[in-house]
């Protein structure tokens, strides 16, 4: 059967890699700024419909994913000095209806989030940067389709893996077609300096995960100690499972485009290509 899943990608989110931001900086992160760009590319050849985006910096509930059900999605980084850096995109409610029935059905832990509870709990239902950044690279590639927003929380990484084949059948009944997007950086301790301070961990983290990514090996993901990703200090593991499990079955093959760490903070820029045949259901 052909797969609507037309590509996915891993963009790191720095604001320093957009130049409305990064000024003269910019040069330090010129190898991610320029994967960036090709991963946006990559990903507009698809002609995607819709893109989904799973961030690490959204609304975060213990027990839950969270999908944004706002009609229209906004968001800039005025937090961060560039409010003219402005992105806004219309909800695929069909796809979300569909995300919400296939997690329920996968027995994943989903929220939508709405006014009403953002209300209660005092969270914004604006874009963050780790959604803002990569769809500012989107939107200057040229894509002007519909987006889901998604905030990854503190689910087990199985579940978050779950938590992407449920966005996989929800594509696939939905018949659009469909890019999705993790948002995350990899270790904050890579050097003395570094936002989370240094640990040696870092680097070793960082290696594993782009050895993983570049063959493929979900599996050794899956063995990471504990003890590894905790001294790593990262924030993008989860939308990685996340992503790995939206192509379960899909044969995917990916493409490291960059690596760098020049704040201290790994960046990792990457690309997905899927076959155009998905499994049968039950074999996923």
């Amino acid at each position: 059967m052909v797969t609507q899943l037309v590509g996915c990608a891993l963009f790191p989110h720095p604001p320093i890699m957009l130049s409305e931001v990064g000024g003269a900086e910019c040069r330090h992160v010129k190898e991610t700024i320029e994967a960036a760009e090709s991963a946006a590319r990559f990903l507009l050849e698809r002609n995607p419909q819709t893109i989904v985006v799973m961030t690490p910096h959204g609304p975060a509930f213990r027990d839950a994913v969270g999908v944004n059900v706002s009609p229209v999605l906004k968001g800039n980084l005025s937090a961060f000095g560039a409010a003219e850096v402005s992105v806004s995109f219309e909800t695929n409610n069909l796809l979300v209806q569909n995300i919400i029935k296939q997690s329920r059905r996968l027995g994943v832990s989903l929220l939508p989030l709405d006014t009403e509870l953002s209300q209660k709990y005092r969270f914004s239902l604006q874009l963050d940067h780790g959604a803002v950044i990569p769809l500012s690279y989107l939107y200057k590639a040229g894509f002007r389709g519909q987006v889901v927003h998604m905030s990854s929380g503190f689910l087990s990484y199985p579940e978050m893996y779950a938590c992407g084949k449920a966005v996989q059948a929800a594509v696939e009944s939905t018949r659009q077609k469909v890019a999705v997007i993790a948002s995350g950086d990899l270790s904050h301790r890579l050097k003395p300096g570094a936002p989370a301070g240094y640990d040696p961990a870092g680097e070793q983290f960082d290696s594993k995960v782009v050895e993983a990514l570049q063959s493929m090996d979900v599996r050794s993901l899956f063995n990471l100690s504990e003890e590894l990703v905790e001294s790593a200090g990262e924030c993008g593991l989860r939308p990685i499972f996340f992503l790995l499990g939206a192509m379960d079955g899909l044969e995917p093959t990916s493409e490291i485009l960059s690596y760098e760490g020049p704040f201290g903070v790994g960046y990792a820029v990457a690309t997905f290509a899927v076959k155009k045949t998905r499994p049968k259901e039950g074999t996923m």
